[in-house]
């Protein structure tokens, strides 16, 4: 992914909670990104949210998370996955 298609995140999401131990799956201007709560920067990007959600869930695996918060197009929340 190119430097100039990561975006910015919005301070509501910067600031919620900002543990940095939760992933956030959302959509975001037609794209589904994967993001670290608390950080401006989107991790990885995607054109479905099938293999936005599988990315998610191999950085959990990873343990470099310990929740993977899965949201609605509207961003309400739909799912919350916790590593095993």
């Amino acid at each position: 992914m190119s430097t100039d298609r990561r975006k910015i995140l919005s301070a509501r999401f910067r600031t919620a909670g900002a543990s940095g131990r939760k992933l956030h799956v959302m959509s975001r201007k037609g794209h589904w990104v994967v993001f670290r709560e608390g950080s401006e920067k989107i991790i990885s990007e995607f054109d479905t949210k099938r293999n936005a959600i599988l990315n998610g869930k191999k950085i959990l695996s990873a343990e470099q998370a310990n929740v993977l918060v899965v949201h609605k197009t509207d961003g309400t929340v739909e799912k919350l996955q916790t590593a095993e």
